[in-house]
């Protein structure tokens, strides 16, 4: 007769798997929904701001004392001089739908400016006002009228009405007295966001998918080498296909990632290569070598939650679009932070933009107090940052990198690993054995990427 000994233990470890895979699920789960709020808040945010400063641009290209003569007499060349100004503001400014300057008062809105513009939902042209008509309020100005007769500021308004998703900011303009004679009105389209947000969802449910059937499989594994526990060579033999799994899942990872950043493609296998050359010349042992390079395989995986438009934007980044490349960091520490098998996985992702001299992100860490790892991936990661090449430029000439590697020695790159990179150069290791000379002697300050 069999035993039944082990079935509470088999049991144990199907509950145990099971209630990991729900964390696991619930953790997939917060991170597409934390990164939606994160991606809609961040176009809210950049739309809001193209708006005020659109309104701003445009109220500051109107002499206030001009506007009673144009009302009372007409139009004349400082008129058609600002009207053309305006327009150039209305045509050139990606998303505005409408740009107008009302004089606003007790029966209603007295027309400045209304230029035509055409729809972004029909297609159809919508004819503006013409100097003086008179518009009378509607419901869309009930709540605003005492404040705009009293010419103070409105905050930035969104409105879903029969023009549409429309952002719309209300920018005062004062003549020489500091009286508000008119307002600018510009009216930004929300149409596109929607369906942006959707397809992001999409993308990033896909790669949330993914990881996590990773993880159940993984988990899996975990579980029948669990029930093995008896057989101590078979265990040993599942603990190391274990760890090819979870190398081949992490490799599979860094493929994504790559696959998102279509400008620095390879860049994380290459990284993970130059960490594993520098860790073993710095004297680590083959598990702590195999270990680094693993970390550093995953050290951009944060980069899956920054906007297509703004990763694979070629050239110079504008200091909005390169904050949203540095948030990659804190966004990859939240992505790994709760892998328990590695739990030193996540350190890389996080610190490998921290600086000895302290002026690094996301938390300005000095000398010592980045992790060793962090200090060993920040110098593979430099190296390859400037001796690769884009689609937008050619890698940096090899004596250029390596002089400028040198030169951030102790201040942006740990000072003994920028020694044991030296040390390799001497070598003949890092440069491509198809380096023959030649290479880009652009600056690479010149170029603000998230790598």
């Amino acid at each position: 007769m069999k035993s039944d000994s082990a079935a509470p233990g088999k049991n144990r470890h199907l509950i145990t798997m099971l209630l990991l895979g729900l964390l696991m699920l619930l953790t997939v789960a917060a991170i597409v929904v934390t990164s939606v709020i994160i991606l809609d808040s961040t176009t809210r945010e950049h739309r809001t701001l193209i708006i005020e400063n659109t309104a701003r641009l445009a109220a500051s290209r109107i002499d206030g004392n001009n506007v009673a003569g144009w009302l009372e007499k007409g139009p004349d060349e400082a008129y058609r001089s600002t009207a053309d100004v305006l327009e150039s503001i209305l045509r050139n400014t990606p998303y505005l739908q409408y740009l107008y300057v009302y004089q606003i008062r007790e029966d209603g809105c007295h027309v400045v400016f209304d230029f035509d513009s055409v729809d972004q939902d029909t297609g159809e042209l919508v004819e503006g006002g013409t100097l003086g008509e008179l518009i009378e309020f509607d419901e869309s100005w009930e709540g605003l009228i005492p404040t705009l007769l009293a010419g103070r500021q409105v905050d930035t308004l969104e409105t879903v009405d029969t023009f549409g998703w429309l952002l719309t900011r209300y920018e005062p303009v004062f003549d020489s007295a500091g009286k508000c004679v008119c307002y600018v009105g510009a009216d930004l389209s929300m149409k596109g966001v929607r369906d942006y947000e959707t397809g992001y969802i999409i993308r990033i449910a896909v790669i949330a998918g993914i990881f996590l059937i990773g993880c159940i499989l993984l988990g899996l594994r975990l579980y029948i080498g669990a029930r093995r526990a008896d057989q101590m060579d078979t265990l040993i033999e599942q603990q190391k296909r274990d760890k090819k799994f979870t190398r081949e899942i992490i490799g599979a990872f860094a493929k994504v990632v790559d696959l998102k950043d279509t400008y620095t493609k390879g860049h994380s296998s290459r990284v993970a290569e130059y960490t594993e050359l520098l860790a073993r010349e710095l004297g680590y042992d083959e598990e702590t070598i195999e270990k680094y390079h693993d970390i550093a395989l995953m050290h951009d995986i944060g980069k899956v939650g920054v906007p297509d438009s703004v990763l694979n934007k070629p050239g110079k980044l504008s200091d909005e679009e390169f904050g949203l490349i540095r948030s990659h960091t804190t966004r990859g520490y939240e992505v790994l932070k709760n892998i328990s098998l590695m739990p030193e996985i996540a350190i890389g992702a996080y610190a490998h933009h921290e600086r000895p001299d302290g002026k690094g992100y996301p938390q300005g860490l000095k000398g010592e107090e980045i992790p060793r790892v962090a200090q060993i991936i920040a110098v593979a990661d430099c190296f390859d940052a400037m001796y690769s090449n884009r689609p937008y430029r050619n890698r940096m000439n090899f004596e250029k990198v390596v002089s400028i590697i040198r030169g951030a020695s102790g201040t942006q790159l740990a000072s003994d690993v920028v020694d044991a990179f030296l040390r390799l150069v001497e070598k003949g290791r890092f440069r491509d054995p198809d380096d023959h000379g030649g290479g880009s002697e652009e600056s690479i300050e010149n170029i603000r990427s998230g790598n």
